[in-house]
Parts: C-alpha cells; structure tokens; sequence
C-alpha cells in the first residue's frame, strides 16, 4: 500500500498557515548570542570565538577551517586551519599577502618541514607549489577572505 501523499501548493501554504509559531526558550537565545560573540559580558566590538565552535568542512578533503575573524579595511581574514595528516593543499596563486603561522602539527612547503613556531610570509602576486602535512597540522593564517572563505562576498 503506498502512504504518499500529495499536496499542491496551496494547501501546503494553508497547513503552514494554521500551525502556531514555535517560540524557543531564553536559554537558546543566549546560546545563540554567545555563538555569535554577543553573549551577556562580551562588550560590543569583541568577538570571542570559542575553541570547539565554528568550525566547517573545507571543500579539500581532510582539511576543516574556523573564520577568527574578517577585518574588510584590510581585506584580510584571520583562519585557523586544522589538517589531517596527509592532507594536501593544490598549488596557488597569491592575490594578496598570505601569512601562515604553523601552531602544531607540521607543514612541508617550499622543500622544507615547518613544525610549531615556524612562520611563513607570501608575497602578493606569488604562486605557491602544494602543501603537505605528514601528522596534521593546526595553521592560523592571515589572508584575504575572498580566497580562503567559500562564499564570501
């Protein structure tokens, strides 16, 4: 027996119309507001980006990515980047200046291994061979956001 039912638009519009709006209750707003960095406490023109949140799929795989922060006078995003190990970056062409701060993990680049601490500086207009983590990393990179962040406008 197939249970399918069907309905043309207008009575979905009519269904959608009669049902009570659902109303959250005050601690999902303030979890909320402290997501977005506006949480009781956190003056205004601060953003607190909290370790475990925020982060999505980037679209290579093996790499996720955290917007820190996007600073659009400067054109310039601050991203923490976190690879798996054997993750793979293509190579690249800059349009601005990329800055990569290496804070765990190691990054092979250049024909070098940079480990924690290590820190490298790209000049706009520069192309960049792959990248490649053996153990995973974990990079803040400061870089302009329309390269780095999908969709940003």
């Amino acid at each position: 027996m197939d249970n399918d039912i069907e309905f043309d638009d207008s009575t979905l519009v009519a269904i959608a119309k009669s049902l009570e709006p659902a109303v959250p209750g005050p601690d999902v707003k303030a979890r909320l507001m402290s997501r977005l960095g506006d949480a009781p406490g956190i003056p205004q023109g601060f953003v607190l980006s909290l370790a475990g949140e925020g982060w999505f799929t980037h679209p290579l795989p093996g790499i996720r990515m955290k917007v820190l922060a996007v600073n659009r006078s400067r054109d310039a995003a601050t991203l923490l980047i976190d690879a798996a190990p054997g993750a793979r970056f293509p190579e690249h062409h800059h349009n601005g200046d990329e800055e990569c701060y290496v804070i765990s993990g190691d990054v092979n680049t250049l024909g070098r291994r940079l480990g924690p601490g290590d820190f490298l500086h790209a000049d706009e207009g520069t192309d960049h061979g792959e990248l490649t983590t053996e153990t995973g990393a974990l990079v803040l990179l400061v870089v302009r956001p329309q390269d780095y962040i999908p969709g940003f406008i």
